[in-house]
Formats: C-alpha cells, sequence, structure tokens
C-alpha cells in the first residue's frame, strides 16, 4: 500500500513511500483526529501541509500536519482534508438552496479570493442537491466554513464529500461534492452481532428555558422574553405547562429591534434536544459481514440505533482503521470520552459560538436505507 505526497500549491506528485504494517486512519467529523502512517523510508520529499493519498479502501486524503524522524523509518502524521475548512469567514442570514450557498462561500475563499495566494485553482465544486432551508445569524457573524459546514450537516443533511481526480492518470485536483443525505437506516443492535459494541450517554443536561433582555439600545421593543423547551421536544412561552422539565437549566441572551422578529426562531438552537450526545462504537468486519449496508456505512450518514429498547437517533461520525482495512471501528454520535477529545468539543463550543440558528430536524427514521 503507497502513501502518494502531493504538493499543496499545485497539487503535483512529490514523492511516494510504501506503508508497513503499521498505520491508523481516523475519519472523526466531531473532532480532529490525526492519521498515522510509518513508512520504510528515512528521507521523503514531504513538507507540512502537503496532502497525503492513500487509494485503498475509498481511498484516505489528508493534510500533512508532522513529521517524525526514527532513524530507520518516518512516520507522518495527518489531519483530514476537511480542516482545510477552518478558515473563518463572514457569515450572513439565507434562505434559499443551502448547497448554493455553501458553494458560494467556498468559491469566494478558495477560488474567487482577492489575496491570489489564497486561491487554489485544482479545486472544483460539484452541488448535487437542491436542499432548502434557512440559517438566521446575528449581524457581522464570524465563524470558519468548517463550522457552516457541521450546521448545514445537523440541520438539512447538507454536507460535503471530497474526490481526488485524475486526468490520463495524472493527479489533476479535488473535486468537493455538496451532495444531500440520501440514506438512513435502522439499526436493531439486540438481534445482531456487533463486535465490541459500547454504548455511552453523556450526563450533560440540556438548556430548558432561554430568557432574552432587550439591549439598551434599543428603540421599538423593550419586553423580556422567555421561551420553555417541553419534555415532548416543543418551545412554549407558558411557564405553567405540565410539560416543562421539574430542574431548570437556563440561559440568558440580549437581542436588538432587528433580533425581535426573528426571535421565535432564534431560540430553537438553544433549546433543543442533543438527539447525537452519546457515543456508540462497534467494529464491522469491511470484507465479509453478512449485511452489506454495514460494510458500506459512510461518514454523514444517519442511523436509528435500537438497543434493549432505547432509541437513539444518530448519525455515522466516526470510522477507524488500525493496521488493515478489513476491519473498521464504526463510532456514532457526538459525546466523545477521553479527556483530551473533551476538552476538543468544549474548546470548540466556546470559541465558535455558533447559536442563532433554525434546528428543525424532527428525526432520521423516514430515511430509507432499511432496517437491520
Amino acid at each position: 500500500m503507497d502513501l502518494i505526497i502531493l504538493d499543496h500549491l499545485n497539487f503535483t506528485y512529490k514523492d511516494h513511500a510504501y506503508i508497513g504494517d503499521e498505520f491508523e486512519i481516523i475519519h472523526d467529523i466531531v473532532i480532529t483526529q490525526k492519521s498515522h502512517f510509518k513508512i520504510n523510508k528515512s528521507k521523503l520529499n514531504v513538507a507540512v501541509g502537503d496532502y497525503v493519498y492513500v487509494k485503498e479502501d475509498n481511498g484516505y486524503f489528508g493534510i500533512v500536519e508532522n513529521i517524525e524522524d526514527e532513524k530507520t523509518h518516518l512516520v507522518i502524521a495527518s489531519v483530514d482534508f476537511k480542516e482545510l475548512f477552518k478558515v473563518e469567514v463572514l457569515v450572513e442570514s439565507f434562505n434559499g438552496n443551502v448547497a448554493a450557498y455553501i458553494e458560494e462561500i467556498i468559491r469566494k475563499t478558495f477560488l474567487q479570493n482577492s489575496d491570489i495566494k489564497q486561491n487554489l485553482n485544482y479545486l472544483s465544486i460539484s452541488v448535487e442537491t437542491s436542499k432548502l432551508g434557512s440559517f438566521v445569524f446575528d449581524a457581522d457573524k464570524v465563524m470558519t466554513i468548517y463550522e457552516l459546514l457541521e450546521l448545514a450537516n445537523r440541520m438539512y443533511g447538507v454536507y460535503i464529500k471530497h474526490e481526488v481526480v485524475f486526468n490520463n492518470g495524472v493527479f489533476s485536483g479535488v473535486l468537493i461534492r455538496i451532495v444531500n443525505v440520501t440514506r438512513g437506516l435502522k439499526i436493531k443492535a439486540d438481534s445482531l452481532i456487533l463486535e465490541d459494541l459500547i454504548i455511552n450517554d453523556s450526563s450533560k443536561e440540556s438548556t430548558n428555558k432561554a430568557i432574552y433582555y432587550p439591549k439598551t439600545s434599543n428603540l421599538f421593543f423593550k419586553d423580556t422574553v422567555i421561551y420553555y423547551l417541553l419534555t415532548d421536544g416543543t418551545i412554549t412561552k407558558d411557564n405553567t405547562s405540565n410539560l416543562r422539565y421539574p430542574k431548570v437549566i437556563s440561559k440568558v441572551e440580549t437581542y436588538s429591534d432587528n433580533d425581535y422578529l426573528d426571535l421565535d426562531t432564534k431560540v430553537r438552537s438553544v433549546l433543543s434536544v442533543d438527539k447525537t450526545d452519546h457515543q456508540i462504537s462497534f467494529m464491522i468486519q469491511k470484507k465479509n459481514h453478512s449485511l452489506d449496508v454495514l460494510r458500506t456505512l459512510d461518514i454523514g450518514d444517519f442511523v436509528e440505533f435500537i438497543h434493549k429498547g432505547k432509541r437513539y437517533d444518530s448519525l455515522v461520525t466516526g470510522i477507524k482503521y488500525v493496521n488493515t482495512f478489513e476491519v473498521a471501528t464504526i463510532t456514532l454520535g457526538e459525546y466523545r470520552l477521553k479527556l483530551t477529545e473533551k476538552i476538543q468539543i468544549l474548546s470548540k463550543n466556546v470559541n465558535s459560538k455558533v447559536g442563532n440558528v433554525t434546528v428543525n430536524n424532527s428525526g432520521y427514521s423516514d430515511l430509507d436505507g432499511g432496517e437491520f
């Protein structure tokens, strides 16, 4: 199995090396994970920021982050190609084709940037969905494209895939495909043999009360507006409802005159039950599992997972290979156990402050991937 090195600036071939029997490839859309490759060379034409490409098993494409010289061999550490999109942009509220909105931002950032050094001319974009939706952001909102992609995936099932493109056998570029989730499946774990099945639920309690105070600069709207999340998932202004949570977990925000008419929309991102606040992991024999659908699970697929009577509305957030492509560890959900992973998630949530968006997923059970 070969590791191909490609130049970040012009996507030309630089070098290659045979990967020995030690490698770890991790795909994870929740946190940044490093993949590692032990190669049989002591010298390699590679620099931090270059791309690495592995063709096997639908391919791995990443960005070199570290090169360790072990004297007799090298260890290359890389992160997923999607880390490229961790660049900050100014976003505006939007209503329409979600994929077209994402395409416009990626194109302006990487193909039509006034700073030509930031343009990556080997990128191409394919819009393959016309999913309609809306984003409502605060004025002058800054966030990364990566965060915007997370929101689009959570809210509308719109996400990106990337493919290495060849022209007459020569590396020619990267195709960014903006697609919509077309498959969801129901997994009844009690009736299947899932190796090394581990289920962990987060102990975090959901915010169930949101208080919006008017800003002192408001001229027209000066009322305090309070919303309550009910146990059936709906939101109300009625504080006497029998469906209110017994323990109050509240959040306070302020609003401007321009925000007032959008409060009913904005509050949905504050008061929403986090359906993916769990971690479910299991191993799959990729080559010979009896169910084809499990062998072809991919990042972003929606999954309704049922175990001992409990139902989890989830999605595939991680796939890991260690020293072989014949066995994969699948991870569902956005909860992570390791302390370093928890810190990274906490840091992401604090730093991004991504809020004020419409979250209207009502479940994934209507997708037609089947029941197993």
